[in-house]
This record gives structure tokens, C-alpha cells and sequence, in this order.
């Protein structure tokens, strides 16, 4: 399928940026989360934001971080981190994003292009293809789609637009069923019938242990190490991780920070 050249810049960013990583290109990533923490060198803080908020990416003195939805599904969440990581090596501004966003429903070229890079770094188009050669090319029905997902540790709506964009999935009756069932939900049933593993990742660890907040080492001793000294109030905080007061209040409390005293009068 033709592609814009913007749309090509972010692949060819994505697959330079695997590259760099160590990843290659015919491979999933097998945990995003400590990729982009220890070899991309960029914190991540998973939280509980707002309703049809998918991850935010934030610049704050020359360091870039990275905020998750922590109520949405890890292969959700491997796509955000995938797209803010986007935003991040094709050198976008700070943005929060939007479910949508995220989900592909944007005009807006810049969202484009974080999310044509995270299709490429977690499914490489080589990967795809590897895929496909290593199973004798099979007809790609549902049951192959939510395998191929699960192999590369993103949702099946995301897996079909690789294959699309791969052009593995080339016949318009073969696209219709596919996007009909996808739409219809089923896919969800036949991962449950297949018995396929979600991926296990640090990600997957995060939310099965219910461990929200999870906050970046560099975050903790940046605004809240501040908030901790009694250097600056609740709403100095909010302001300084963009959250709500109410969010960063129940951050605040779950980590049992406790100022040391009221803040100075500069």
C-alpha cells in the first residue's frame, strides 16, 4: 500500500532506532518496558489516568518521560509505550494521547508517525514475514491472527494493520471478514479458545501484581523527592507530573509520602 513520506520516515526512524537497541529486525520485543527504561534511557511512570487517555510523552529539563494507563490491557499498553517511545526518537513535543490516537484514529500527522513507528519497532514488517515463511504461509483466518499477536505482544486489531501495511493480507473479501470480526469482538474468543499466553513482560508483571503507581527512580528524586522535602505543595506536584490534584493525591498516599514540612516562603 502507498505510504506517505512521513509515514516512511517513521519506519525508517523505527527500524533504526531497533538497530540501535540491539533489537534487528526479525524479532518481537520481548520487554518493551525495560528497552525503553535501560537502553533508551527513558523513564516510564504507569499510573491511573484519566478516562480515554491512553500515555503521555513529557520533556522537562532536557529529560524525557513516559506516562501509561495502567487500567488498559498490556498489549494496549505495549503500543502506547511503543508510540510515546515513537514521539520521543522522531523528536515530537511533549503530547498526551488519546485512546483514539493511539488506536489509529487521527488526521494529525505527527500522531501518524508515533504510530507507524510502533507498528515497525514491535512488529517489524521482516518479522511479519519471517512469521509467515516459518509457518508455511497459511490462510489467514482469525485463529492465525490472534497467533500472530500473541507472538509479537500486541492486540489482534493491531496485528491485522501490520499485516495490511506488510501487504501479507492482500485479498479486500479476506480484509472485510477479518475487519468484521475484529470489530464484532471475536477475536477475544478465540484467544480464550486457542489458550494463548498473554505476554509476560515487566509490563504484564506491573499489573498482575497491582503495583500502581509505578514511578521511574528519576520522577521519585525529581518532583516527589521535592514534595517529600517540603520544597513544593500537592498542587506544585500536580503540576509538575501533569496530573490531577486527585490523581496525584492517591499517588501520594499509596506511596506514603509524607512532607517533612510546609513549603518555604520564597
Amino acid at each position: 500500500m502507498a505510504q506517505s513520506a512521513h509515514v516512511r520516515e517513521a519506519i525508517a526512524t523505527a527500524r533504526v532506532a531497533r538497530h540501535e537497541l540491539g533489537l534487528g529486525l526479525d524479532q518481537p520485543v520481548h520487554d518493551l518496558l525495560l528497552i525503553v527504561e535501560e537502553t533508551a534511557d527513558v523513564p516510564v511512570a504507569i499510573l491511573l489516568l484519566g478516562k480515554g487517555v491512553a500515555g503521555a510523552y513529557i520533556v522537562r529539563r532536557d529529560q524525557a518521560f513516559i506516562f501509561l494507563n495502567g487500567s488498559e490491557a498490556v498489549t494496549r499498553q505495549r503500543f502506547t509505550l511503543a508510540h510515546e517511545l515513537g514521539h520521543h526518537r522522531l523528536g515530537h513535543r511533549a503530547v498526551v494521547d488519546g485512546t483514539e490516537t493511539v488506536e489509529g484514529r487521527t488526521t494529525d500527522p505527527v500522531e501518524q508517525q508515533a504510530n507507524a513507528f510502533a507498528g515497525e519497532f514491535l512488529a517489524p514488517e521482516q518479522a511479519v514475514r519471517n512469521w509467515m515463511d516459518a509457518h508455511d504461509h497459511p490462510l489467514i483466518d482469525l485463529a492465525v491472527l490472534v497467533r500472530i499477536a500473541a507472538w509479537f505482544g500486541i492486540s489482534a486489531p493491531a496485528a491485522y494493520v501490520r499485516l495490511v501495511e506488510a501487504e501479507v493480507l492482500q485479498r479486500p473479501t479476506q480484509r472485510r471478514q477479518l475487519k468484521r470480526q475484529l470489530d464484532q469482538g471475536q477475536h477475544r474468543g478465540a484467544e480464550k479458545m486457542l489458550g494463548l499466553a498473554p505476554v509476560e513482560d515487566q509490563l504484564a508483571q506491573v499489573q498482575r501484581a497491582g503495583g500502581l503507581p509505578r514511578l521511574p527512580v528519576r520522577l521519585r528524586d525529581n518532583a516527589l523527592a521535592a514534595y517529600a522535602g517540603g520544597l513544593i505543595d500537592i498542587d506544585r506536584l500536580a503540576l509538575a507530573l501533569r496530573r490531577d490534584r486527585a490523581t496525584v493525591e492517591r499517588v501520594v498516599a499509596e506511596l506514603g509520602l509524607i512532607p517533612a514540612g510546609p513549603e518555604p516562603d520564597w
